[in-house]
């Protein structure tokens, strides 16, 4: 008789979720009056209520038997005995239910597991994670589960055990997953490889890291934005889509080697710091460096800050030593010997010596401002008839005739000239680098351009990236 009142009231699969309930009452109500203990799965007691629960980077553990309007855990685990009114959701963690959840039951990277007094009245949705039940618990609507078994894909599994104890903690390296500590290995003996084969640009990054460290952190961010716009001005040209993966390669091996550098210097400042001289060798400081690393990065929320910084001062320590090898090239001493040397040559130097005194921030403004207006009469006259090419044709103006007159119209009227740092001429790559960095000196609020009011030497971030400055002409000597 109970089994025909529960599915007299389910009216073929078309009743809601109270209607459902009440057949169940109903049901009770026959068992009770038949003496069957059964029936105390649907008999409910009146518990006190927990109203609305968030719980975020913490457990939810209801010992008390509460009960709940709705219930949503962030990042932790759950265990409920009461009923939740409305909905349930999960997110990262898994919850034990031993209740009535009458709305949605929703779990992302987590699963549900039912206890034999659970009911889901409403959907149940369970994304990477699985709904384990009781035989005796209810599941009104066909359960929708996603991505439960990824314990069977190794390389899903430790991507998500890597996030769930590592990554969502702060720190790169889990202490409790081991495929965190053979990636850090594989890792590891890349850096060690790399400042085998290459150890002179390993060297000169750790020491342009040791002399200008805040260069090197400021390089290390302007770097990823000047791949970014680099890459999307090789993809707008269509043929420079095929040079984009070698452009990521080597990006990719640059850094390697910087962040060799950058485990060399910690090792070799160890080292300094306890008067060791055997610590300060490049092979031992390089793996002590790198112990010192791999330890604090399993500290929650100093690992992920101490691996953000180390990538910082390893992208701009290389960028670093390629630009000044840039302009290295073409300014070495060449020495003369005694028997051809006049009276007044004592030795020559590639290229004539010209004092020349740097422009100040107000005259680079002034030319940047008639440079503005140009163009935009320029595009007003001409915009619509090139459309999306009015960007290029900047780029364009200024690498033109920064490679040509090294200045440009704006330039040229205020006596202003743009020339690299080994007293050289610009030439076309250089022009482009610089072209490139100015727009991420306006991106980053203006300040790489008010860089050269406040610098001793006058040079905004773009120079500094490309080993370029703004000098008076009628300076040169």
């Amino acid at each position: 008789l109970a089994l025909l009142c529960l599915f007299s009231g389910m009216g073929h699969g078309q009743t809601n979720n109270a209607q459902m309930s009440a057949a169940r009452e109903a049901a009770n109500l026959i068992l009770n009056a038949a003496g069957d203990t059964r029936a105390s799965k649907t008999n409910r007691i009146s518990r006190r209520n927990g109203g609305q629960v968030v719980r975020i980077f913490s457990d939810l553990d209801d010992q008390e038997e509460l009960d709940y309007e709705s219930v949503a855990i962030l990042f932790g685990d759950g265990v409920i005995h009461g009923d939740v009114k409305n909905e349930l959701f999960v997110l990262w963690g898994d919850v034990r239910v031993n209740g009535r959840v009458e709305g949605h039951c929703g779990s992302v990277f987590g699963s549900v597991i039912l206890g034999p007094d659970a009911e889901l009245l409403g959907e149940t949705r369970i994304i990477g994670g699985k709904l384990v039940r009781d035989p005796l618990s209810v599941v009104m609507s066909q359960p929708i589960e996603m991505g439960g078994n990824y314990e069977e894909w190794p390389l899903m599994s430790a991507t998500v055990d890597w996030v769930k104890h590592g990554i969502l903690f702060g720190r790169p390296v889990a202490p409790g997953v081991v495929h965190t500590w053979i990636a850090a290995a594989l890792f590891f003996l890349a850096y060690v490889l790399a400042a085998s084969v290459f150890p002179r640009p390993v060297r000169v990054c750790a020491d342009s890291m040791k002399a200008r460290p805040a260069s090197t952190f400021i390089m290390g961010m302007l770097v990823p934005i000047l791949i970014g716009l680099l890459s999307a001005l090789l993809v707008m040209t269509g043929i420079g889509l095929f040079l984009v993966p070698f452009l990521l390669i080597a990006f990719a091996f640059a850094t390697l080697l910087g962040k060799a550098a950058v485990m060399q210097y910690v090792g070799r400042r160890l080292g300094e710091a306890m008067n060791k001289p055997g610590l300060q060798s490049p092979g031992v400081a390089l793996f002590t460096g790198g112990i010192i690393l791999c330890l604090l990065y399993t500290i929650p929320v100093v690992g992920i800050l101490v691996w953000s910084v180390t990538m910082l001062f390893a992208m701009g320590a290389a960028m670093l030593a390629v630009m000044e090898s840039l302009q290295a090239e073409g300014s070495e001493i060449v020495a003369v010997p005694e028997s051809e040397l006049s009276d007044s040559t004592a030795m020559v130097h590639v290229g004539p010596v010209r004092e020349r005194r740097p422009a100040g921030f107000w005259i680079r403004s002034c030319a940047m401002l008639l440079d503005g207006f140009l163009l935009t009469v320029l595009t007003l006259g001409v915009g619509s008839i090139i459309g999306p090419l009015v960007i290029p044709m900047i780029y364009l103006y200024f690498v033109g005739l920064w490679t040509w007159k090294q200045s440009s119209l704006g330039g040229i009227v205020m006596n202003i000239r743009v020339e690299r740092i080994r007293q050289e001429k610009l030439d076309f790559s250089t022009a482009l680098v610089r072209s490139i960095g100015s727009t991420l000196s306006l991106l980053a609020f203006g300040l790489g351009f008010v860089w050269t009011a406040v610098s001793r030497d006058k040079r905004s971030w773009h120079d500094h990236l490309a080993g370029t400055n703004v000098y008076y002409t009628h300076d040169r000597r």
